[in-house]
């Protein structure tokens, strides 16, 4: 009997301990999600860039889960900027100016997107290096408008 007592009680902590955490997940607002989705694009550009920097080989694999990882990263990052989220807490880097210039800022995101599937299609090391400049260069003109520096 005791130790049908025990594994019902184990198993009521293990279901409260996983809805405490869904209700984490769940909690979280836009702004920890942007910043999600950031830190899954910077995870798949360094392993671009190790390529670039030739301190990995070529690969087309990692090339490819690399590019749709940026793709749809960032297709879930254009919907993390409601009009409620233009303020912490926590911390956020996004300039006022994505909301005052939705289109524009939504615009250089498909432009990343569309980047970042070219990428993700790179089969050649020799299309690696222009693929690389034409994702980061779609990177760095949303950020040149829409993301203050962190301090």
């Amino acid at each position: 009997m005791n130790s049908r007592l025990a594994a019902v009680s184990r198993t009521l902590l293990l279901g409260l301990a996983a809805g405490s955490l869904f209700a984490a997940a769940a909690a979280a607002g836009p702004i920890e999600d942007r910043q999600e989705d950031m830190k899954k694009v910077g995870k798949a550009m360094g392993q671009l860039a190790a390529i670039a920097k030739k301190e990995a080989a070529f690969d087309a694999a990692v090339v490819k889960a690399a590019g749709e990882t940026i793709a749809e990263s960032v297709k879930e990052f254009k919907n993390d900027f409601p009009e409620d989220s233009k303020d912490g807490p926590p911390e956020t880097w996004a300039k006022a100016e994505i909301w005052s210039n939705m289109d524009d800022f939504n615009k250089k995101a498909d432009d990343a997107v569309t980047a970042a599937m070219a990428m993700a299609a790179v089969t050649e090391e020799s299309n690696f290096m222009p693929a690389m400049g034409a994702l980061g260069g779609s990177c760095k003109a949303c950020h040149e408008n829409y993301r203050r520096p962190k301090q």
